[in-house]
């Protein structure tokens, strides 16, 4: 699905494009992207393999204002991502999560069994791909299934 307005376009894919050495800073819930940046020019970053759920694009000026902004509620990347993903049905998920509804859980949570299995063990991360579509940088937003950037990650 594509979505276009004056401010993004967006893309929604299927389960199938990998990008891999995505580095995500050693920690989360910052605001900038300069403070990731800064963290992982320390070195203090773990590299993660990730599946692009959604890819936006965005104008230079909608480019500052969302890497500005990653701890407030976004629809861009709302609720995208996460490192455990399972069946709707799953009883450990109901545990944890005993308030989120079934219809959140199938759409995030609910991939084939093949891509289930390769997921949990390499480790990846299920993300949002944010590209500045003047200059083409990047960055991985990865929710954890929240509505703002919980982690964000980077490429060389």
């Amino acid at each position: 699905m594509i979505t276009e307005n004056n401010n993004y376009s967006i893309t929604d894919l299927g389960y199938e494009c990998i990008e891999r050495n995505v580095m995500f800073a050693n920690l989360n819930k910052n605001c900038n992207l300069e403070t990731y940046k800064d963290e992982i020019s320390k070195g203090d970053y773990t590299t993660k393999d990730v599946i692009v759920k959604r890819v936006v694009y965005a104008d230079s000026n909608n480019w500052t204002y969302l890497t500005n902004s990653f701890l407030e509620d976004n629809t861009v990347w709302n609720e995208i991502g996460g490192h455990n993903l399972c069946e709707a049905d799953d009883v450990e998920f109901k545990k944890t999560f005993p308030d989120d509804d079934d219809d959140k859980k199938i759409k995030f949570f609910n991939i084939s069994q093949g891509a289930k299995e390769y997921f949990w063990a390499k480790g990846m991360a299920l993300v949002t791909k944010l590209i500045n579509k003047d200059n083409g940088n990047v960055v991985y937003i990865n929710t954890e299934g929240y509505k703002y950037a919980r982690y964000v990650g980077l490429r060389k």
